[in-house]
């Protein structure tokens, strides 16, 4: 089974050979994957905001932000290609 944990790093965060991987595997990308990372980056701009007005304590908090939105967007990436794949053009 494919995993979006294991997938991201497996891919080493580039969409297109995540895309080539899941082709390969006969797999695709839910939109569950996508929707649990863009909640879960916006459920922490809050508290970064705050972070970032303190200067460089909030360094660690940008690092883990940055990540959790590099995951959203490989998974995008993944989902506009399979897109692309079957109807020429992506919805987004």
């Amino acid at each position: 089974m494919i995993d979006d944990s294991t997938l991201y790093e497996e891919a080493n965060g580039d969409p297109v050979a995540g895309y080539m991987l899941l082709k390969s595997r006969g797999g695709n990308v839910p939109p569950a994957w996508i929707d649990r990372y863009t909640k879960s980056r916006k459920k922490k701009e809050n508290a970064l905001a705050k972070s970032i007005k303190v200067g460089y304590k909030g360094y660690a908090d940008l690092l883990e932000w940055q990540e959790i939105y590099k995951k959203e967007c490989f998974y995008y990436g993944i989902r506009a290609l399979f897109e692309i794949e079957r109807n020429g053009k992506t919805s987004y």
